[in-house]
């Protein structure tokens, strides 16, 4: 669903013609009308605060078409047609229906609020059921004790409660929930600059000198690609479809899962840095650190003229692509900086239309 047009061939937010649609209309009646609240029931238990309002913000306002609103969430097709009907005594309108799919309120009979979350806000429904926990309620015990002496803490108990479904599945022992594909984070650092551990007691020029210290996942990489020249040449993000890492060395991989590897973010104010993550996007099977050093037959002193020289930035692309993929994860903060960032230390060329593209995010 890209488009408003989309939406209100799924979702509804107005109360069926009653002649046409006479069952529909009965379970729109009996199931989706919203309260009265407000200024119509000001005791209704959806308004909190002061001045009290609704939580759910309803009435809703009239809207002739459905349109996208300000916060990624659609504002429904709400059209005033002067059709009302009377819940608790009080008339009310197309302003207080929750948003419904006529299909499946039909199948089920019962109360089922159906919205479109299609842009990045939809992550929040992909995970938030998944790992809220188990479903639990705060009791409230009445003893018979005096009044005059009151344990709060025993009054209340945090009470969980397992379904049969849930009971079964964990009998059984079936998986709750997985991440596929897995997903392997790997390491970036430039030359002799990997993240190594220790013991405070241990003497540092012994930590030095240490020679597992100086094997990673990306010198193992280049080590690995040195040995087997003649074997295929892999990207590092790659490397984990065909390989394993056991902390010392890559392994074949014999058991045929998926799995994917994605490089740690690099920010473009790191300089050297992100040029180095740049270069392992693009360059297949590098030895070494010289090898990315190498370009057209030169070596080069750093990773940035490496780049220029490959092509790699004549363009705006990879800035904008890097802008793009953080979206995905960094607060909106992190990516105004970021944005800053490019516009203080690189030449985009067409500034307002990335910044076009990424207003939401930011």
């Amino acid at each position: 669903m890209t488009n408003p047009d989309h939406y209100d061939k799924i979702v509804c937010a107005e109360i069926p013609d009653p002649v046409k649609h006479k069952k529909l209309y009965d379970l729109v009646i009996k199931h989706m009308m919203h309260g009265p609240c407000g200024k119509l029931r000001p005791d209704n238990p959806c308004m909190e605060g002061e001045p009290r309002k609704c939580r759910f913000h309803y009435p809703r306002q009239f809207n002739e078409t459905t349109v996208q609103g300000d916060d990624s969430y659609p504002l429904y097709r709400r059209r005033n047609k002067g059709l009302t009907v009377e819940k608790c005594d009080k008339p009310l309108d197309n302003r207080w229906v929750v948003p419904y799919n006529p299909y499946l309120l039909t199948m089920f009979n019962c109360h089922m609020n159906v919205e479109v979350c299609s842009s990045i806000k939809s992550v929040k429904y992909v995970f938030k059921y998944i790992y809220k926990g188990h479903d639990k309620q705060v009791v409230h015990i009445h003893p018979e004790e005096s009044e005059a002496v009151i344990n709060k803490i025993q009054r209340f108990q945090d009470a969980r409660y397992v379904s049969p479904p849930e009971a079964l599945w964990r009998i059984f022992g079936f998986p709750l929930s997985e991440i596929k594909p897995l997903i392997m984070a790997l390491q970036i650092h430039l030359p002799k600059k990997q993240q190594i551990r220790f013991r405070e007691t241990e003497d540092p020029r012994d930590v030095v000198d240490r020679e597992r210290h100086n094997k990673t996942m990306l010198t193992a990489f280049f080590h690995w690609h040195d040995v087997n020249r003649n074997a295929p040449k892999f990207l590092y993000k790659d490397f984990p479809k065909h390989f394993t890492w056991n902390g010392n060395r890559w392994n074949h991989r014999i058991l045929k899962r998926s799995k994917r590897g994605q490089l740690v973010s690099a920010n473009p104010a790191e300089g050297e840095r992100y040029y180095l993550r740049l270069l392992l996007c693009h360059v297949s099977g590098p030895t070494s650190f010289d090898d990315l050093y190498t370009a057209n037959g030169l070596l080069h002193t750093t990773f940035l003229k490496s780049v220029l020289e490959r092509g790699l930035i004549e363009s705006d692309s990879n800035l904008l692509d890097g802008l793009a993929e953080a979206s995905l994860f960094q607060f909106p903060c992190a990516l105004r900086r970021l944005f800053a960032t490019i516009l203080i230390f690189y030449e985009p060329g067409d500034v307002r239309k990335s910044w076009d593209d990424h207003y939401e995010s930011f």
